[in-house]
C-alpha cells in the first residue's frame, strides 16, 4: 500500500524555516510574527527566522513568497493587506489566492485612530470640524500603504465628508515618532502601540474600529458609536506559503500552528498586543479570503483609491 506521507514523515523541516513579514519592524505584524515563529520553531525542532521585507504596501514581501520554492522553507506571516493591496495597486504581479497556499489564521485585532497631543485635536468630532474648516487637507499616516488601517481612514474620510492626506513612511516607527512629535497630526495604529503614548499624554485616542469599546479606553467610542456606521474594518493575520506547497505539508503546518495558538504562552503574548488568537482550519482561512476579497475590491472602488 502506498504511504500517505505527512510533513513530519517527509522529514520536514530539516533546516531553518524563513518567515517573511511584508512590513517593517515597528508594524504590528512584526511582533505577531516573532511570537508565532518562536513557538513554531520550538514545536518543529528547527529555527523559524523572521525576515522583514517591507515596501509597496507589502507587495515586495508577498511577491517573494509567490515566487518562492514550494518546499516549506519560505513562508509568510501577513496581515489582511495581503488581500487588500491587489485591489489598490495597478501593477501587482501575483494573484490572490491562486499563487499561494493558505495555511491558517493566526489572530484578529482592531485599529485605533489617534491624534498628536500637539495638534490640539481632542476627539473625533473635533477632527471632523477642523478638517471641514481647513483650506488644506490634514495630514495623517498609517503603518502601511494599503493596510486595513489605511483603508479605515479612507472610509472614515468618505463617511465624514472631509479631506485628509495620507503621508506614507517606509518605516511605520518613524511615522509614530513624527506623530508623537507633532509633525503628523493624525495616525492609526494598534492599541498596544498607542497606549504608552496615550498614557504619557503624547497621543489622544479618537475612535476604535472594534464592535465595542476597548476596556483600556472606555471613554473612546467605536467609529460606529461616533456616527460612522461603515467604518468597522478590523485586521487579521495569517500564515501562508507559495502555491504548490504539498497538501500534506500544509495540513501538518496548520496543525502545528493551531497547537501553538492554543498554548497559554502564545495566547498571553498575542493578547498583550490586543490580538485574539484564531486557530482554525485551512478551509476557514480559504472561506475568509474568498468572502472578503470581493468586499475589499468594492471598498477600493468606492474610495477611489488607486496606487502605483
Amino acid at each position: 500500500m502506498a504511504c500517505v506521507c505527512t510533513g513530519r514523515s517527509r522529514g520536514y523541516p530539516t533546516r531553518a524555516v524563513k518567515v517573511i513579514v511584508p512590513a517593517a519592524v515597528g508594524s504590528l505584524t512584526d511582533p505577531v510574527a516573532r511570537v508565532v515563529a518562536e513557538d513554531m520553531g520550538r514545536r518543529t525542532g528547527q529555527n523559524w527566522v523572521v525576515e522583514n521585507r517591507p515596501g509597496a504596501g507589502g507587495i515586495i514581501g508577498t511577491d517573494a513568497i509567490a515566487k518562492a520554492a514550494p518546499d516549506g522553507y519560505t513562508l509568510m506571516l501577513t496581515a489582511n493587506n495581503f488581500i487588500i493591496t491587489p485591489s489598490l495597486y495597478r501593477n501587482v504581479t501575483y494573484k490572490v489566492p491562486a499563487d499561494f497556499a493558505l495555511i491558517g489564521m493566526v489572530g484578529r485585532g482592531d485599529n485605533l485612530l489617534v491624534a498628536s497631543a500637539a495638534s490640539g485635536i481632542r476627539n473625533i468630532a473635533d477632527l471632523v470640524a477642523r478638517a471641514k474648516a481647513s483650506s488644506m487637507a490634514i495630514n495623517y499616516t498609517s503603518p502601511l500603504i494599503g493596510s486595513a488601517a489605511h483603508l479605515t481612514v479612507e472610509l472614515f474620510k468618505r463617511n465624514a465628508g472631509i479631506a485628509l492626506n495620507h503621508v506614507a513612511y517606509n518605516n511605520s516607527g518613524q511615522g509614530i515618532t513624527d506623530t508623537v512629535a507633532g509633525l503628523i497630526p493624525v495616525n492609526v495604529m494598534g492599541i498596544s502601540t498607542a497606549l504608552p503614548y496615550i498614557q504619557s499624554g503624547k497621543l489622544v485616542p479618537l475612535a476604535w474600529t472594534g464592535t465595542e469599546r476597548a476596556p483600556e479606553l472606555p471613554d473612546t467610542p467605536t467609529f460606529v458609536q461616533a456616527g460612522f456606521k461603515d467604518v468597522h474594518m478590523g485586521l487579521w493575520f495569517a500564515l501562508v506559503g507559495p502555491a504548490g506547497l504539498p497538501a500534506d505539508m500544509v495540513t501538518w503546518l496548520n496543525g502545528q500552528l493551531n497547537a501553538s495558538l492554543r498554548s497559554t504562552a502564545v495566547i498571553e503574548r498575542l493578547k498583550s498586543f490586543r490580538i485574539d488568537p484564531q486557530p482554525g482550519s485551512i478551509k476557514d482561512l480559504t472561506a475568509l479570503v474568498e468572502r472578503e476579497l470581493p468586499q475589499y475590491q468594492k471598498l477600493a472602488a468606492g474610495t477611489g483609491l488607486k496606487l502605483d
